[in-house]
C-alpha cells in the first residue's frame, strides 16, 4: 500500500479526517496567480479582436461610401 494510502486507513481507524495532503496545501496557491494571468490575456485578447473588428467594418464601410460616390 501507498504511504498516503495508509495515511488514509490509519486516519480512519484512529476516528481523525485527513483534509488535504501536506503537497496541496502548497501547490493551491501557486495555481491562482497562474488563472489570474490567464484570465488576463483572455480579456486583454478578446478585446483587441473586438476592436479589431470595429475598425474592419468601419473600413468597409468607408469603402462602400467611396464606390458609392463614384
Amino acid at each position: 500500500m501507498s504511504p498516503l494510502g495508509e495515511q488514509l486507513a490509519g486516519a480512519e481507524l484512529a476516528g481523525e479526517q485527513l483534509l488535504a495532503h501536506h503537497p496541496v496545501l502548497f501547490a493551491v496557491p501557486a495555481f491562482v496567480p497562474a488563472i489570474v494571468v490567464v484570465g488576463v490575456v483572455l480579456y486583454i485578447a478578446r478585446k483587441d479582436r473586438q476592436e479589431e473588428a470595429e475598425e474592419r467594418e468601419l473600413m468597409e464601410r468607408a469603402l462602400e461610401e467611396e464606390e458609392e460616390d463614384q
